[in-house]
C-alpha cells in the first residue's frame, strides 16, 4: 500500500552513490523514515485485561520508524521500531516476506522491535483471551493490523531508498526508574543500561538516534484509554524536540520483570520519558566512533513447553470461576479438536547484528533481565541486548524465574493462548542458539 506524503516523514534525501572515506571512520551510510500509525478511536487497546473500554482518542501519536544501515561493502540491516505492545509470528512473516519481495532484504537484515507500550492497539489475535470483544471488534483489529503492516513495509522501503554518508557513535549511560516487580523489597535485579547508537550527518548534526532501556512500558494505567507511547514515546518525542530534524527510535530491553517506579499517571510517564532522554544525551556526550563492518545472523530457538494436562483437565476448567481460565480451557480444547494436541513448542526468532564494535542481540518474546546479563557475558564489551523483537509470543523466563514460578514464570502464558509454562530447558535453548549466532558473525570478520 502507498502512504500519503503528509503521513510519511523522510529525514534523508538521496545520495545513494556517495561513498566518501572519513578519516579513521568506516564509510557508513544510513537512511531513516517514520510514519504515523495511530489508529482511529474505537479500537481496543493492548496489554491490560483490566481495561474496560476501547480507545477514546490519542494523547500522543504512535509511529513505526526505520533505520537502514549500510557499510562500505553494501551490507545492509534495517532496524524498525513500532509503538505497539508486540507483533505475532504471522504478522512478522508477512512484513518480512513483503520486505524481501519488494526490496530484496534477507530475513537476517530486518529486525522488528516493539516498544511494548500498553496504550497502543491490539495487533492480530495477540492476547485474545484477555479481551471481551465482539466479532465486529476483531474484524476492526484485523483491518488495523493489515494497515500497520503495510505502513511498516513502506517505512522500511523509504529508509532503504534514502541512504546518505554518516558517522556512527556508540555510548552508554544509565537510568534509574526501572524496579524489579517480582520482589517485595527494593533492590531486585534490573538492567539500568541505556545503550545509544547515534547517527551523525556528514555535514554535522544528528540524523538519528537508536536507544534502549530494560523496563516495561507501563507507566500509564488500565483506566487510561488514549493512544500513547508511554515513557518510551515521551523520550522519543523529547529527543526529536531537542534535535530538530533527527529521528529517535526506542528499542525495548530485557525488562519483562521490571516496571516503572513510580507509575500510574500521565505526568509520571512524562517524567520518566524526560529522564530517559537525559540519559540518552549523557550517553551521546561520552560516545566513541564506531568503525568496522556490518554483519548479521538470524535463527530460531526451539523452546519446548512443559507437558500439558489431558483433555479432561481442560474440560474441568470450563467451569472455573475465573473467566480467563474458562476462555483458555475452551481454546485448548478447540486446538485439541483440530490438531490432536496442544502446542508442544515455540519457535523464538533471534538476531545478532554486528555494527562495527557494537554487538546488537535481539530476542523475541517478553524477555526477563537474566538474559541481558547472560548475553552480555557472552558478547563482551559493546553488547546491547533487546527484547520484544519480532514475535512477542509471551514471556521468556530464565531458568531461575521458571523455577520460582509466578506471573513471568508461566502464569501469564494463559493470556497468550499458550498451553502453560516452558520446559526447564528454555534458557539453555536460547543461549545455545545465541552463542551460535555470535560465532557465525565472528567467523565472517
Amino acid at each position: 500500500m502507498e502512504i500519503a506524503r503528509r503521513d510519511l516523514l523522510l529525514t534523508l534525501a538521496g545520495a545513494a552513490c556517495a561513498r566518501p572515506a572519513f578519516a579513521g571512520v568506516a564509510p557508513w551510510r544510513a537512511g531513516v523514515a517514520s510514519v504515523d500509525i495511530t489508529p482511529p478511536p474505537g479500537l481496543w487497546m493492548a496489554g491490560y485485561a483490566a481495561r474496560k473500554e476501547p480507545a477514546q482518542g490519542a494523547t500522543q501519536p504512535l509511529h513505526a520508524k526505520a533505520l537502514a544501515l549500510r557499510d562500505g561493502a553494501e551490507r545492509t540491516v534495517v532496524i524498525a521500531t513500532l509503538d505497539v505492545l508486540g507483533l505475532t509470528a504471522p504478522v512478522v512473516e508477512r512484513i518480512a516476506g513483503e520486505v524481501a519481495r519488494r526490496f530484496g532484504l534477507p530475513r537476517s537484515g530486518l529486525v522488528l522491535c516493539s516498544s511494548h507500550t500498553h496504550s497502543g492497539p491490539v495487533i492480530d489475535d495477540q492476547l485474545a483471551i484477555a479481551y471481551p470483544l465482539t466479532p465486529a471488534q476483531w474484524d476492526a483489529i484485523r483491518q488495523s493490523t493489515r494497515r500497520i503492516e503495510g505502513q511498516v513495509v513502506e517505512a522500511v522501503g523509504a529508509a532503504l531508498y534514502s541512504p546518505r554518508p554518516v558517522r556512527l557513535r556508540f555510548g552508554q549511560a544509565s537510568a534509574g526508574f526501572a524496579a524489579n516487580r517480582r520482589t517485595a523489597f527494593p533492590g531486585g535485579p534490573v538492567d539500568p543500561a541505556v545503550p545509544v547508537l547515534s547517527i551523525e550527518r556528514e555535514e554535522g548534526g544528528l540524523l538519528g538516534v537508536l536507544f534502549g532501556y530494560a523496563c516495561h512500558n507501563t507507566t500509564l494505567p488500565p483506566t487510561f484509554v488514549q493512544y500513547h507511547g508511554d515513557y518510551a514515546g515521551v523520550a522519543q518525542a523529547e529527543l526529536e524536540r531537542r534535535h530538530q530534524g533527527a529521528l529517535a527510535l526506542y528499542v525495548a530491553g530485557c525488562g519483562a520483570d521490571a516496571n516503572p517506579s513510580p507509575r500510574g499517571t500521565l505526568e509520571l510517564a512524562e517524567q520518566h520519558g524526560r529522564a530517559l532522554a537525559d540519559a540518552v544525551e549523557r550517553a551521546m556526550d561520552g560516545s566513541a566512533a564506531v568503525t568496522g563492518r556490518l554483519d548479521a545472523a538470524f535463527g530460531t530457538a526451539v523452546l519446548d513447553y512443559a507437558p500439558a494436562p489431558p483433555a479432561d483437565t481442560w474440560r474441568a476448567r470450563l467451569s472455573d470461576e475465573n473467566v480467563y481460565v474458562r476462555r483458555h480451557a475452551a481454546l485448548m480444547l478447540d486446538v485439541i479438536a483440530r490438531e490432536g494436541r496442544v502446542q508442544a513448542f515455540e519457535r523464538a526468532p533471534l538476531h545478532v547484528v554486528r555494527i562495527g564494535q557494537v554487538t546488537f542481540v535481539a530476542i523475541s518474546g517478553e524477555v526477563v533481565v537474566d538474559y541481558s546479563f547472560a548475553v552480555k557475558r557472552l558478547g563482551g564489551q559493546g553488547t546491547w541486548v533487546a527484547g520484544c523483537t519480532d514475535a512477542v509470543f509471551g514471556y521468556l523466563p530464565s531458568r531461575r524465574i521458571l523455577r520460582e514460578g509466578g506471573y513471568e514464570g508461566g502464569e501469564a502464558m494463559l493470556y497468550y493462548g499458550r498451553p502453560g509454562p516452558f520446559a526447564d530447558t528454555v534458557e539453555a535453548s536460547v543461549m545455545h542458539r545465541i552463542e551460535a549466532l555470535l560465532s557465525a558473525t565472528r567467523r565472517s570478520d
